[in-house]
C-alpha cells in the first residue's frame, strides 16, 4: 500500500513552533495581560495569544481572538482589528469551521482595503484560498490565490506573506496534478527562504519537494531532498517539523524496500511527536509501522499497531467533534455577551437622555456662563485646528523645497553632461575650417570619430534620464522572467564591439552556458549597458574589459564588469554608492554625473539584488551586480 504525506497549507502561522515554545509564550503573555489596561497594547497581546495557540490548541485560542476583536472594535483600533481577524480566522479553520473562517477573512479583506494595507489584502486572499482548498473547492481556492498573486510584488507586501502564497500555490497545483506549476511555485518559495536566511522555511519547502517527487514515484530524488531537509531542521530543535520530515523519509524508504531504516525513522518520529502531544503525527506513525510489519509478514505486530491506530483515530475524531462544539459554544456565548453589552448601552443612552433633560433646565439658569464656556471651547478648537494646519503647511513646504532641490540637481546634471557633446558639435565646424585651410586630410578623417563619440555620449545621457524619470514615477513595470546570462553577455558585447574596436579595447566574457537569472529583461539590459559603456569610457587605448558571471550561494548570480582604467580613490567610490540620490558631477580620473550608476543601483534593488564597486587608483575598476538565480 502506497502512503504519501504532504506539508499542510500555511494560512497565518508561519513558521509553526513546537509545543514547549507555545506554552512558554502563553505563560509570558498571560502574565503581561494581568497588568495590561484595556488599550491597543492589550489588543495586540490577546491577538498574540490567539496566534501562539491557534495551531496546537485552537479551542483555547478562539476566546482570546474573540476578545481581541471586540476590544479592537471598541477602541477603533483598525490595525489591531485586522491582525486579530486574521489569526482568529485561522483558529476557526483549524477546527474545520470553514464558513465562519471565510466570514472573518472577508471582514479582514474589507478592512485591509480601507486601510490600503497591501500586506493585509494579500494575506486575506491567501487565507480564503487556503480555507477553500481545505474544503475541496479548488476553483475558488485558485481564484483567491490568483488575486493574491496579482498583488504579491506590490510595495508593502512582506516576504513571509510571499512565502505563504507560493507554498500554498505549490500544494494546490500539485493537488490538481499540474506538477510543473506546483514545482515552480514551491521552488520559488524555496529560493525566497534561502535568500532571506529562513532555515526553517527552507527545510519545509525541501520537504514539500520531496513529497512531490514521492508522489511522482521518483524515490531517489525524494530521498535526497528529504535528507537535506532533515539536515537543516535538526539543529533548530523543532520537533513538529522534524517528526514530519522523518515520516516522509520513512515512507520513501518503505517504498524502496529499506524496512529496517524506515522503522527506525518512524519510531524516532513517533517519539518526537509524543513529546509535544502531536497526536496526528503519532497516528501516521502507527499506520506506517503496521505496514512495515505486514511487509515483513509479522502479522501479529502489524495487527497490534493497527489496533493502536484505530484507538487513537477514534480518540482524535471525538476530540475534533468536541473542539467544534466548544468553539460553537464560545461563539454563541460571545454573541450573548454582545447582546448584553448592546442592551446595557441602550439603557445608558436612555439615562443620558434623561440627564440631558435635567441639565437643560439647569442650563437655562446658567445660560451666560454656558455661553462663555462654549466660546472658550470653540476658541481652543480653532487654535488646535490652526496649529494642525500650520504643521501640515510646514510639511508641504519642506516637501516642495526637497523637490526643488532635487530638480536643481537634475538641471545641473543635464547642463553639465549636455555641455560636452554640444561643445563637441560646435567645435567640429571650426576644425573643418582649420583642417581645410591646412589641407590636413588625416585630421578630417578623425572628425567622424569625434562626432560619433559626442553623439553616443548624448544618447547615453538622454536614455539614462528617461529611464530615471520613469523609475521615479513608478510607471516602469517589474516583469521578471528566466534569462540566460551567456545570451545577455553575447548580445551586449556585439552591441559595443564597434566602439571597443575604435579604441583598440579587448572585450572578454566568461560565463557558464547554463547559468540563468530571474530578472526583468529591460531593467537588466539597461544596467549592463551602463556598466559596459562606463568601462569603455574610462578604459585607455589597448585596454581590456572583462565580463564575468558566476553562481553564488543562496540562489544568487553575480555579474561583474572589470576594466583596466585608472581606477578611483576610496572617497569617490563612497560618493558613488551614497544613498542620497542624484549627486553633482564628480572630478577626477572617472568624472561624470553618477546618474547612470544611480539608475543601475535602483534597477538592481528593484529586482531584489545588490550593486558593488571595487576600485584602486592605477589598478582598474570592477562593478558587480547580484541577482536571483533562476535555478534551484
Amino acid at each position: 500500500m502506497q502512503r504519501f504525506l504532504f506539508a499542510w497549507l500555511l494560512l497565518i502561522a508561519y513558521p509553526i513552533f513546537g509545543q514547549t515554545s507555545d506554552e512558554q509564550a502563553e505563560v509570558v503573555l498571560l502574565r503581561q495581560l494581568a497588568t495590561q489596561p484595556a488599550d491597543t497594547g492589550r489588543v495586540r497581546q490577546l491577538a498574540s495569544l490567539c496566534y501562539v495557540l491557534h495551531d496546537s490548541a485552537p479551542t483555547r485560542a478562539i476566546p482570546y481572538g474573540e476578545q481581541a476583536v471586540r476590544l479592537a472594535r471598541r477602541l477603533h483600533d483598525d490595525h489591531g482589528l485586522l491582525r486579530s481577524l486574521l489569526v482568529l480566522s485561522s483558529s476557526y479553520a483549524n477546527i474545520s469551521d470553514g464558513p465562519h473562517a471565510l466570514l472573518l477573512q472577508r471582514q479582514a479583506l474589507v478592512l485591509a482595503r480601507r486601510l490600503h494595507d497591501m500586506n493585509g489584502i494579500v494575506r486575506s486572499y491567501t487565507g480564503m484560498g487556503g480555507v477553500h482548498h481545505e474544503r475541496g473547492d479548488t476553483a475558488a481556492a485558485l481564484l483567491n490565490y490568483q488575486r493574491a498573486l496579482d498583488l504579491v510584488y506590490r510595495p508593502g507586501v512582506q516576504v513571509r506573506t510571499q512565502l505563504i502564497l507560493f507554498g500554498n500555490l505549490g500544494n494546490l497545483y500539485f493537488h490538481l496534478k499540474k506538477h510543473q506549476d506546483g514545482l515552480l511555485f514551491t521552488r520559488r518559495a524555496l529560493q525566497l527562504a534561502r535568500r532571506t536566511g529562513d532555515i526553517a522555511g527552507e527545510s519545509l519547502y525541501l520537504a514539500d519537494l520531496g513529497s512531490y517527487y514521492l508522489r511522482l514515484e521518483q524515490l531517489g530524488t525524494a530521498e535526497g531532498l528529504l535528507r537535506e531537509a532533515l539536515g537543516l531542521v535538526a539543529p533548530l530543535h523543532q520537533p513538529r517539523y522534524e517528526s514530519g520530515h522523518l515520516e516522509l523519509l520513512a515512507n520513501v524508504l518503505y517504498l524502496q524496500g529499506n524496512l529496517r531504516e524506515a522503522e527506525q525513522l518512524t519510531r524516532r518520529a513517533m517519539q518526537l511527536a509524543r513529546q509535544i502531544n502531536y497526536h496526528e503525527r503519532v497516528l501516521d506513525a502507527y499506520s506506517l509501522l503496521a505496514d512495515i510489519n505486514a511487509s515483513r509478514k509479522n502479522y501479529e505486530a502489524a495487527l497490534s499497531w493497527q489496533q493502536m491506530f484505530r484507538n487513537l483515530n477514534d480518540t482524535l475524531n471525538n476530540r475534533s467533534r468536541l473542539q467544534v462544539l466548544t468553539a460553537l459554544q464560545a461563539r454563541y456565548e460571545s454573541v450573548e455577551k454582545e447582546n448584553q453589552i448592546r442592551l446595557l448601552t441602550e439603557r445608558s443612552h436612555m439615562a443620558q437622555h434623561r440627564n440631558r433633560e435635567l441639565w437643560t433646565a439647569v442650563a437655562l439658569l446658567l445660560l451666560a456662563l454656558g455661553g462663555m464656556g462654549f466660546m472658550y471651547a470653540q476658541l481652543r478648537r480653532s487654535r488646535a485646528a490652526l496649529a494642525e494646519n500650520n504643521a501640515t503647511l510646514q510639511e508641504a513646504t519642506l516637501e516642495l523645497r526637497q523637490l526643488a532641490a532635487s530638480k536643481d540637481r537634475l538641471y545641473s546634471i543635464v547642463a553639465h553632461d549636455l555641455r560636452g557633446p554640444v561643445t563637441s558639435f560646435s567645435g567640429v565646424t571650426e576644425l573643418i575650417d582649420f583642417y581645410l585651410q591646412r589641407g590636413d586630410e588625416e585630421g578630417l578623417r578623425r572628425l567622424p570619430d569625434i562626432v560619433r563619440q559626442a553623439a553616443q555620449n548624448l544618447n547615453s545621457l538622454l536614455d539614462n534620464l528617461l529611464n530615471w524619470a520613469v523609475s521615479q514615477t513608478g510607471e516602469l513595470a517589474f516583469q521578471p522572467e528566466r534569462l540566460l546570462v551567456a545570451d545577455l553577455l553575447t548580445e551586449l558585447t556585439g552591441l559595443y564591439s564597434t566602439s571597443a574596436e575604435a579604441k583598440q579595447i579587448t572585450l572578454q566574457t566568461s560565463c557558464s552556458p547554463t547559468l540563468a537569472i530571474w530578472a526583468d529583461p529591460h531593467m537588466t539590459r539597461t544596467v549592463l549597458r551602463n556598466l559596459i559603456s562606463n568601462a569603455l569610457k574610462f578604459t585607455p587605448v589597448e585596454g581590456t574589459i572583462c565580463l564575468e558571471a558566476e553562481a553564488l550561494p543562496r540562489a544568487l548570480v553575480q555579474i561583474s564588469v572589470t576594466d583596466t582604467g585608472l581606477g578611483m580613490p576610496p572617497k569617490q567610490v563612497a560618493a558613488l554608492l551614497a544613498p542620497e540620490g542624484l549627486v553633482l558631477p564628480a572630478q577626477g580620473p572617472r568624472s561624470g554625473t553618477g546618474l547612470g550608476l544611480m539608475l543601475c543601483r535602483a534597477f538592481t534593488q528593484r529586482q531584489g539584488g545588490t550593486l558593488q564597486i571595487k576600485s584602486l587608483e592605477g589598478q582598474g575598476t570592477t562593478v558587480s551586480v547580484t541577482l536571483p538565480n533562476a535555478q534551484r
